[in-house]
């Protein structure tokens, strides 16, 4: 069975050199950077569509495109005067007008019309009519109820709606009623917005918004942003007869979520996931879709699976493709917004613009604020917010006890109170109901910091914490019975910049801000350090020395000015990503004080091709930093050389500090006929020294990277990128910095895609790190990415092969779950008290085999303990279809081969501890268990004998699939296999036969909860007869007969299940459809019943005889509404009988 695998597998990358004839769908192909090009006349399939220059890919920020049209619109034109596009055509061009019946046709008066015209009938409108709109969606309400459970209501409302509403009003409307609205996974680089609620109507150039929508940085320096809100919009221009613009926008809303900023060093050779976490340092959030941005070394990544990276928005993970490498030395910042829904937060903002010729004024109004009176999540006592009016603006200072006295509840994890070696007050687990009467909260306040543990061995459904005594004084737990009050807050900023031309070469900018942040609204303690100032004044001037002004030799100078008083508070970062780095201050660590920061820049340039500049900076704050910053950067091309160089010189004075950082960077690249060779070097030197010791600080460190590279020309037909690059590191060793790593990085890139049946795309990255310095404990590191995409179809459709492969390293979160009850019916699982304790554990819930016992879903709770892994993923669909080439052939053989095909499938993705090496073999069987700590495979094959044959058809299966998640109280892994025979016979009119027979094994294993695992090995065989009196009624009889035993070790359970039923569906005309079923169940069964293998092999039934049977009636009572009825009992010897029923009623728009 394996060697069947590595065929597949060498077949897959043995086909690499294969091309077939052109895809029509599929162009690539060179284009000239202009304004707007109109790129083909089909629309574009929009997930296909990509731009490069050379073997980089171009961001979308720099372009706009219309799918529909196929037109494409430069923002930013990149510096190569051609790029390279790829993408897949849609076949129809759905920008363009069509129509079936030519409108000249029409005739206005009904005195006209001639009989002789075809005319449609018209189509009987629904019962909601919303006539010239584009519609779709639907409304329902249902109930269910039953003699097991409680009654239920459920309710859904989706509905989609454009189109225009009269004199010239559009309206386009997204609704739904969902309470928990589905964020889209962050896999991708666009995003649909699923959760988006809203109603827009626009007029021209004026436009309301109510629902959810975004709030976007104005034309501001200052006010930078970006929110996701809830609530009223309204925006406007309107334009006079001088041509003078007037801009206006107002919102109110209720804000969803809060601005965060993380930053954080990479680890060596793991693409993550890195956990994102909020202001407050909460560890568990949930970030907004689409709000986060991503850089790495100050440089804006791309999400999506073929770009950098992908987010679990849910989970607030965030994982790195193997096209982005990570290492030690990646500066990664993420900025975000995560729901935060502590208080009730409303949120307004006014934007008024206007624009001449020569000026441009804006004001901006921005308020944001949580409402004390309504908190949400929180819910204080009057110690609590008494607790908080003392301490002013000391926010970190709000962390309160988290205990609350309680009557005792079953469904709640309750503590009592004791004393333990000395310590009062110490809280242990109890389901007593005399004694557990407390309600604890537990906060993670770092490693070695609390008293109390995760209790990863306990059974019970949530957390559990448990008490571990200090040793010497010193805590040995990570969490405390506390928590974190969060404090109201007001955030309030106001902005008025102009901008001015003063000639045609002179320009001049002045914005000037006012804040207003009270960080705790319980307390007027403090409210002096709440306002604050800000303004910013910026000259520009262009010179033309020589030349014309296309030409010419030109001198570009500006000059900028910057306050910020100390308590001016922006809402997000408005300076460059790295700004803190590049003036080698430590923001974090440096008291408040005003900010001062001073610009002047020069460049001499003509056109884009020869430059020089120089720039001198001065940023200081207070009495606690002084810095001088000199930058000089050069850019030169001439023919098929381009040179470049950069350099900043930096001398700083913190505290008692006095630092030198010096950074440059060269590059050196030469265009040839069908590739373009270069050199790139960068260095940097950071030294700085404590006044006090003369001994380098923990900041210092220097590196030197070398970089050369090959890669293919923008005119050539293949693309590709090679390139090896060598970094030295150096760190701080008293006076001097000492060799510390040595790291070799080759990296390649290759995408052939000349014929489209048969394309490749190909990156692989290979990393060693090697520490110099004997001294550290550090070990040295290998680190390999590779990912191959391959598609091929050839051989006249004979053969079609889709392959994925992927490796690299990474970290593997311990998963924890908890089930969580619903309403009855919309649940997955069900609760078996086995124990008969009355406490839900988690050993106790089954995914429910009967509606009136889906009570519970099971929900994944994040934590923050992970372990380094290495993963191997590849994915793979291969068909053959012999009736390509051989249905045209009279030879018998051919017509018999012609009637059989197979396709074959398979997903595997594994995950093994890092520090064993890396699995390249994504087949290979032979891994250890307990170096396996993730698995998710599935394969299947079928073999189809007359699969088009409406008469006779045989298919021939075999699938295996395997699971093995890692929990926080240990491994729980799936794995089955089975081969299937099915038999599909149409022998007499009317009537049919089908046969299935099936054999394999299933296998469940987990280490806490060993009493569960079982190892079934089974066989069952499924006759069905099924007859169709006329069109109106079916019938069908079927039987099933199905043996199982679990292992002797494991227990020895045996049953034999036989089953007999009859089906029947009849519809009635105009009226409705009625289907009904009844079976009757025998379960022959050895072994203890009231255990979890039991509930498997039983199918949630009893031993002996057992009755199940169902009803159902759907209506279509008028277009566009139906009505459906359900009915379903069962019955087992010795337990009466459930009956379970709904009603739901739907209409589609």
């Amino acid at each position: 069975m394996v060697n069947k695998w590595i065929i597949g597998f060498v077949l897959c990358f043995a086909s690499l050199a294969a091309y077939a004839q052109q895809n029509p769908s599929f162009v690539l192909k060179k284009i000239a950077v202009a304004d707007s090009v109109q790129l083909d006349t089909l629309s574009i399939l929009p997930s296909s569509f990509k731009i490069t220059s050379g073997a980089l890919a171009i961001s979308p920020t720099f372009y706009n495109i219309n799918f529909a049209s196929a037109k494409l619109k430069w923002l930013q034109k990149p510096s190569a005067d051609s790029v390279w596009v790829s993408y897949r055509t849609l076949p129809v061009l759905l920008a363009k007008r069509v129509f079936y019946k030519d409108p000249k046709l029409l005739e206005e008066e009904v005195i006209n019309n001639r009989p002789y015209i075809y005319q449609v009938k018209k189509e009987e409108s629904g019962i909601f009519n919303f006539e010239g709109f584009n519609k779709s969606g639907s409304i329902s309400r249902g109930i269910n109820f039953g003699n097991n459970q409680d009654l239920a209501v459920n309710s859904n409302l989706v509905l989609q709606l454009s189109g225009k509403i009269g004199n010239d009003i559009e309206l386009l409307a997204a609704i739904s009623d969902d309470n928990l609205p589905i964020q889209p996974d962050g896999n991708t680089q666009q995003i649909n917005d699923f959760d988006k609620v809203f109603i827009q109507l626009k007029r021209k150039e004026a436009t309301l918004i109510a629902g959810d929508y975004e709030l976007r940085r104005p034309d501001s320096y200052f006010a930078n942003y970006f929110k996701r809100t809830q609530g009223i919009s309204a925006s406007n221009v309107f334009t006079d007869k001088k041509n003078r613009s007037y801009q206006s926008s107002l919102a109110l809303a209720v804000a969803k979520g809060r601005s965060a900023r993380n930053s954080f060093n990479g680890i060596e050779g793991n693409q993550g996931p890195y956990r994102l976490q909020g202001n407050n340092g909460e560890q568990y959030i949930i970030v907004l879709s689409g709000t986060e941005r991503v850089f790495i070394d100050g440089v804006l990544q791309l999400r999506g699976q073929d770009n950098d990276y992908v987010i679990d928005y849910n989970t607030a993970e965030l994982t790195f493709t193997t096209k982005r490498l990570i290492t030690r030395n990646s500066r990664i910042v993420v900025e975000f917004e995560y729901s935060d829904k502590t208080y009730a937060r409303s949120l307004y903002q006014f934007n008024q613009g206007f624009q001449s010729k020569k000026l441009k004024l804006n004001f901006n109004y921005y308020s944001e604020q949580d409402n004390p009176n309504k908190p949400i999540l929180q819910d204080l006592n009057d110690a609590q917010k008494n607790f908080l009016q003392g301490i002013g603006n000391n926010i970190s200072q709000a962390v309160f006890p988290n205990v609350d006295s309680v009557a005792f509840n079953e469904n709640e994890i309750l503590y009592r109170k004791t004393d333990s070696l000395g310590i009062a007050d110490v809280y242990v687990y109890s389901v007593d109901p005399q004694e557990a009467r407390y309600r604890v909260g537990f906060s993670y306040v770092g490693n070695n910091s609390g008293n109390y543990r995760l209790d990863v061995n306990s059974a019970t459904n949530g957390r559990v914490y448990t008490f571990i005594a200090p040793q010497n004084g010193i805590p040995q737990g990570d969490y405390s019975p506390v928590t974190l009050l969060v404090t109201p807050k007001k955030q309030q900023l106001i902005t008025l910049n102009a901008d001015y031309k003063l000639s045609k070469r002179t320009q001049f900018f002045t914005e000037i801000g006012f804040s207003d942040n009270d960080v705790n609204l319980f307390s007027d303690l403090q409210n002096g350090q709440n306002k604050g100032l800000a303004y910013k004044v910026v000259a520009k001037d262009v010179r033309l020395l020589s030349g014309n002004d296309s030409t010419g030799l030109k001198l570009k100078s500006s000059a900028s000015y910057e306050y910020v008083n100390q308590q001016f508070k922006p809402l997000e970062r408005y300076r460059p990503v790295e700004f803190d780095r590049d003036f080698n201050i430590n923001t974090a660590a440096l008291p408040t004080a005003d900010e001062h920061w001073a610009t002047f820049n020069l460049q001499l340039y003509k056109s884009d091709q020869k430059n020089v500049a120089y720039g001198l900076s001065h940023f200081n704050r207070g009495s606690y930093y002084q810095g001088l910053q000199q930058a000089l950067g050069a850019n030169y091309r001439v023919k098929n050389f381009e040179g470049s160089y950069a350099a900043t010189l930096l001398h700083s004075n913190s505290l008692a500090n006095d630092g030198q950082f010096y950074r440059q960077a060269f590059t050196l690249k030469k265009r040839f006929k069908y590739f373009e060779a270069g050199f790139n070097f960068n260095e940097e030197n950071n030294q700085t020294k404590s006044e006090l010791t003369d001994t380098l600080t923990l900041q210092s460190f220097a590196f030197r990277a070398y970089e050369y590279f090959v890669k293919s020309a923008d005119t050539a037909k293949r693309a590709f990128l090679l390139s090896y690059n060598q970094r030295f590191d150096q760190l701080p060793n008293g006076t001097a910095l000492q060799d510390f790593s040595k790291a070799n990085t080759f990296a390649g890139n290759l995408m052939l895609a000349k014929n489209a049946n048969s394309n490749l795309a190909l990156n692989a990255t290979y990393r060693t790190l090697t520490y110099l310095n004997t001294d550290t404990l550090n070990k040295n590191e290998e680190t390999l990415l590779a990912r191959i995409d391959y598609n091929f179809n050839g051989l006249k459709g004979l053969l079609s092969l889709q392959s994925f492969y992927e490796l690299g390293t990474g970290q593997e979160p311990k998963r924890e779950f908890v089930y969580l009850e619903v309403a009855a019916s919309q649940g997955v699982y069900a609760w078996i008290d086995y124990n008969n304790n009355g406490v839900k554990e988690l050993n106790e819930f089954e995914v429910s085999k009967y509606p009136d016992q889906a009570k519970y879903i099971k929900v994944y709770r994040p934590n923050n303990q992970f372990v380094k892994s290495n993963f191997t993923n590849i994915n793979q669909t291969i068909t053959l279809n012999p009736a390509r080439i051989l249905r045209d052939k009279e030879a018998s053989w051919a017509k018999l081969l012609a009637k059989f095909s197979n396709v074959t499938s398979l997903r595997i993705n594994k995950k093994l501890l890092s520090g064993n090496g890396l699995v390249l073999n994504p087949y290979q069987t032979n891994i250890s268990e307990a170096d396996l700590i993730s698995q998710s495979s599935f394969i299947r094959s079928t073999l189809f004998f007359n699969r088009s044959s409406p008469k006779f058809g045989l298919d021939l299966g075999t699938q295996r699939l395997a699971s093995k998640q890692l929990l926080t109280n240990g491994f729980d892994s799936r794995s089955g296999e089975e081969q299937n025979l099915r038999i599909r016979w149409n022998f007499v009119r009317k009537t049919n036969f089908n046969l299935n027979l099936r054999k394999g094994d299933k296998v469940y294993s987990s280490q806490l909860f060993s009493e569960r695992n079982y190892q079934i090995g089974f066989w069952e065989l499924e006759p069905e007869l099924g007859y169709q009196f006329n069109v109106n009624l079916k019938s069908a009889v079927k039987a099933s007969f199905k043996q199982q035993q679990n292992a002797k070790a494991l227990g020895g359970e045996e049953t034999f299940n036989s089953r007999l039923g009859a089906e029947l569906r009849y519809n009635l005309v105009k009226q409705g459809t009625l289907t009904s079923q009844f079976s009757f169940i025998n379960n022959s069964f050895k072994g203890a019943n009231n255990t979890s293998i039991a509930y498997e092999l039983l199918d949630g039934l009893q031993p002996g005889k057992n009755l199940t049977w169902s009803l159902g009636f759907q209506r279509t009572i008028s277009n566009g509404i139906q009505l459906n009825f359900s009915y379903e009992g069962r019955k087992s010897a010795s337990v009466k009988a459930i009956h379970t029923g709904g009603v739901q009623v739907r209409a589609y728009f």
